[in-house]
């Protein structure tokens, strides 16, 4: 299959595109610059909001793995992606996008989500989940898109080993009275890109929001 990753030198980018290129697939990945790891060999040096119809064209895929943490660079989440969303639009093309944790829903009216959650989500991170929410707004109002948004649980750990092991549930994250007790609430990068992987070969969970987790926190001291 023919493979776009956008964001492609960030940590989840990374590990996607390993798990991409090891079962041999076309693999292009797009960043506004290049980096020395991982080296790929088929790289446009454009910002997300650079890409045009012809770049995305032909592509089975395009998984969209940027990430924006400063109030300068959220606008990913928002305007980069609903950039995407026009050139997808009426195509055969998915759009997978990483989800933020924080758009995962806590009651099942669907009335309140995890960001409202303080002891998950301070102060000082709710721009950043506010980006996601309105992110994720413009991902389920859109017409004609073959998307799915693949949230990874709370605690998303760059180093974590690689089990080969992940679960797939929904939009609903019911939190535990202890945020520290890692109850359901973890998975590694290389677990998480493996299911990314397995989602676009499968060709599953078109027009959802999901999560993928491989289970308890190993760690639970440690936040991610």
């Amino acid at each position: 299959m023919k493979i776009m990753i956008i964001g492609v030198f960030g940590r989840a980018g990374r590990a996607i595109y390993r798990e991409a290129k090891r079962r041999g697939h076309d693999v292009v990945g797009v960043a506004p610059r290049r980096h020395k790891h991982p080296v790929v060999d088929q790289l446009i040096l454009k910002d997300i909001q650079a890409l045009s119809k012809d770049d995305v064209k032909g592509f089975d895929a395009v998984i969209d793995a940027v990430g924006g943490w400063s109030p300068q660079t959220q606008v990913v989440h928002t305007l980069g992606l609903a950039h995407v969303i026009a050139l997808l639009q009426d195509t055969k093309t998915r759009y997978l996008k990483v989800g933020g944790a924080n758009t995962l829903y806590t009651d099942p009216e669907h009335r309140h989500q995890l960001q409202e959650d303080k002891r998950y989500y301070p102060r000082y991170m709710q721009d950043l989940c506010l980006a996601h929410s309105i992110g994720w707004q413009q991902l389920k109002d859109s017409q004609g898109v073959m998307w799915t948004y693949v949230t990874p649980p709370y605690n998303f750990d760059p180093e974590g080993r690689a089990t080969g092991h992940y679960q797939v549930t929904g939009d609903e994250y019911f939190p535990t009275p202890d945020p520290s007790d890692g109850q359901n609430d973890y998975i590694s990068y290389s677990d998480y890109a493996k299911g990314m992987i397995d989602i676009v070969e499968s060709h599953q969970y078109i027009g959802q929001q999901i999560t993928l987790f491989s289970g308890n926190n190993p760690d639970p001291s440690q936040r991610y």
